[in-house]
């Protein structure tokens, strides 16, 4: 852990690539022990980060964020060389555990501990046709046109259409809420599939697939974090936030007038929009209890994917002065689309009756700039890959009138966001 005497000032230098670079390339290819991985396709955003050259982090997972927070002390960057945007400069990178307990389950999420932030060694950036790289000045850096190994690997199918020990935890969640205990809480699953994989070019067909969402990998030696997150938690640029709600679904279907009638069923269901106003409520108050001036809602419309399509309601607001992305972040997580209300009770809900650890699964993953702007998403459509297993999730909003079978159904099409990608979906 980074203590605050040696947390101070780091030089970093920048300059301007002026060829393209494969920075998937980079991620699969680099010997760094800790890495991450970002993509946005559809925003012309990419970026690596290789090595640490600050580490912010504590292994514990009650007051996770307070202590990342602490630990980075007063962190002062100074930057030289050629000018770029402020997003070139280098940025911290890294994510937290969803819950404040700490449980012994499956998965084993020890190595990400309860949270961490990472300033890497080497910091390679693009945005649309441009190319930075950000490092420390003793840093080795890598070659900036390297080549890597795209075959997929081997993984085992395995049914995750049917799971009895699911539909059971989901008539447990609507006796509670029938009992008056919470409004709505999240079930989530695990599937866990026997697997030889090659990160890299897992994400090469995620990126692709999903190329409106945030494709991202945070990887420690051999295990790693990844999925396609297509729900922001938060985006700070200077003092403008943008977020949204993202909560209510119904899968996609290849004819367009299926596919649209399916959209009109979920803009009109009224469990989905209950719980949509649920997840919109929440948000807006906790951002206007953290000081953020919110601007008028936009009209709540549908975010189509490949495979499922959500009711997607954008906020947008102004940060106050003294406030920072990770302010929001801790003032925003869980949000009622992961946990659910009371956002407490929901989660100690959680905690005590899924199978599974989320460890990091529907948590907050992301970067930010040393002066405070970034993005952070939630970590959804997301999997643990180790040497020979892939452990995917998904997971479902539970209100009065939920149907198990349905519910079921859902994570199914959400596990399959992953699937397809390893050709295991029809």
């Amino acid at each position: 852990m980074t203590t605050l005497a040696d947390s101070r000032t780091l030089t970093l230098v920048r300059s301007q690539v002026d060829q393209p670079v494969d920075l998937l390339g980079l991620w699969a290819t680099s010997s760094h022990d800790q890495k991450a991985y970002w993509a946005i396709p559809d925003e012309g955003f990419e970026f690596v980060a290789l090595g640490r050259a600050r580490h912010f982090r504590t292994e514990q997972r009650r007051d996770r964020f307070q202590s990342v927070r602490a630990t980075m002390g007063d962190l002062q960057v100074n930057l030289v060389g050629e000018p770029g945007p402020e997003f070139s400069g280098g940025v911290l990178v890294g994510g937290f555990a969803f819950s404040d307990r700490e449980l012994e389950r499956h998965p084993d999420w020890a190595v990400f501990g309860g949270g961490e932030l990472v300033l890497p060694e080497i910091f390679v950036v693009r945005s649309n046709d441009s190319f930075w790289i950000t490092h420390v000045d003793t840093a080795e850096l890598p070659d900036l046109a390297p080549g890597f190994d795209h075959r997929l690997g081997q993984v085992k199918e395995v049914d995750h259409k049917d799971d009895q020990a699911y539909l059971r935890l989901v008539g447990q969640a609507l006796a509670e809420i029938n009992a008056g205990t919470m409004d709505k809480v999240v079930t989530a699953r695990s599937l866990s599939l026997p697997a030889n994989l090659n990160a890299a070019a897992l994400l090469e067909r995620l990126r692709m697939r999903h190329p409106s969402c945030a494709t991202f990998a945070i990887a420690h030696g051999s295990q790693v974090f990844l999925g396609s997150s297509p729900e922001t938690l938060v985006n700070v640029n200077g003092h403008r936030v943008e977020t949204a709600a993202l909560a209510g679904s119904r899968p996609r279907h290849e004819h367009p007038g299926a596919d649209a009638r399916l959209r009109a069923e979920l803009l009109a269901n009224p469990k989905e929009r209950t719980e949509h106003e649920i997840v919109v409520e929440d948000i807006t108050r906790s951002l206007t209890i953290a000081g953020v001036r919110l601007e008028a809602l936009s009209p709540t419309g549908v975010m189509k994917l490949r495979r499922i399509q959500h009711l997607h309601t954008p906020i947008s607001g102004i940060l106050p002065d003294n406030t920072d992305i990770l302010d929001l972040v801790r003032a925003l997580h869980p949000t009622p689309a992961v946990a659910g209300i009371p956002r407490q009770v929901a989660q100690d809900w959680i905690d005590e009756n899924e199978s599974m650890d989320r460890g990091w699964y529907a948590a907050p993953v992301g970067w930010m700039t040393p002066t405070g702007g970034g993005e952070f998403r939630v970590a959804l459509r997301s999997a643990l890959l180790t040497d020979d297993a892939l452990t995917l999730f998904a997971g479902g909003g539970i209100v009065d009138g939920a149907e198990p079978t349905h519910e079921l159904a859902e994570t199914a099409t959400k596990f399959e966001a992953l699937l397809g990608a390893l050709d295991l979906t029809p």
